[in-house]
């Protein structure tokens, strides 16, 4: 136990040695701004931070009891009356067009887009869609979710896509032809392949949108939230007690989302990926082009069928 805490206190101090904080007061009065997973953790916390400085702010999240009490907890802590929440599946295809085509009747801009919500740990599973779950809900999702919203927000420019990834995509490879079924030897390197993904369609996705529409990735830091409950309870325990030393809070962990959503010095910034609210370089495979473009390819073909 002593040796395991000394690696995770070298492992902090040598990957997350600052922890950065948006000090922007820029005011978001008329915009609005869709938050997936906005009902816990640092998607609550985005989402709350955002709704104080004036926003419109919409959850999107398949919880409904959770996300109607996070909508309660928002409204009142911030004064902000115009925070709602809508239902979406991000395993599921069918209810993300769902959500994108009401949305889009809805709502007549979109100006800040937070890819948020994801899950680790959770063992292999197959959805609906035939998609191994973890990529479905952690990237081929997201990915079909922005896709389907592109128009509107073009149409609401200037306009932010944020894309939360993990410091975990520099311990993968990615083979794209095995995007559906995302086969590996651990549910680490499973959830690492899904946040490579992620990086790697942000960087292609940048250079595609139009000036004033920009796309940005981050790791928002090792955070103690909800994704470790579908862990062990013994080993959540461990974890636990490493997490309440030298983690992350929620608060601290939205940082960069808050800073990628609102830093007036980020109005011409794109494709980049930031940590503790500064633009840092991926993993060499994640500044892989001809990858990136080849799993932009794929990605379009399995959102298609």
């Amino acid at each position: 136990m002593v040796t395991f805490v000394i690696l995770v206190v070298v492992l902090r101090i040598t990957l997350e040695p600052v922890k950065g904080v948006c000090k922007c007061k820029t005011e978001l009065q008329g915009k609005t701004v869709l938050i997936t997973g906005g009902n816990s953790g640092i998607g609550l916390e985005t989402a709350k931070d955002l709704a104080r400085r004036g926003a419109r702010v919409i959850i999107a999240s398949r919880n409904v009891e959770k996300s109607e009490e996070a909508v309660k907890y928002i409204r009142g802590t911030t004064g902000n009356n115009k925070v709602e929440h809508r239902y979406l599946n991000l395993g599921n295809k069918d209810s993300v067009v769902k959500f994108a085509e009401d949305f889009n009747k809805e709502f007549d801009r979109l100006d800040i887009l937070v890819n948020n919500a994801g899950c680790a740990g959770i063992k292999r599973k197959t959805t609906e869609d035939g998609i191994d779950l973890l990529m479905q809900v952690n990237y081929v999702g997201p990915f079909l979710l922005t896709h389907l919203l592109l128009d509107k927000l073009i149409a609401s420019k200037p306009s932010r896509i944020v894309n939360v990834s993990s410091l975990a995509h520099r311990l993968t490879k990615l083979n794209v032809e095995d995007l559906r079924k995302c086969e590996s030897i651990s549910n680490l390197i499973r959830y690492s392949k899904t946040k490579l993904c992620d990086v790697l369609w942000t960087r292609v996705l940048a250079k595609k949108l139009p000036h004033g529409v920009t796309a940005n990735v981050l790791h928002p830091g090792l955070v103690k939230t909800n994704i470790f409950e579908v862990l062990h309870p013994y080993l959540k325990k461990v974890l636990f007690i490493v997490i309440d030393l030298l983690f992350k809070t929620p608060v601290e962990g939205a940082q960069t989302i808050i800073h990628l959503c609102v830093s007036p010095n980020l109005d011409n910034a794109t494709g980049g990926y930031y940590m503790d609210c500064k633009r840092i370089e991926p993993s060499k495979i994640a500044q892989n082009d001809d990858l990136a473009e080849e799993l932009w390819v794929k990605t379009l073909e399995l959102i298609k069928k």
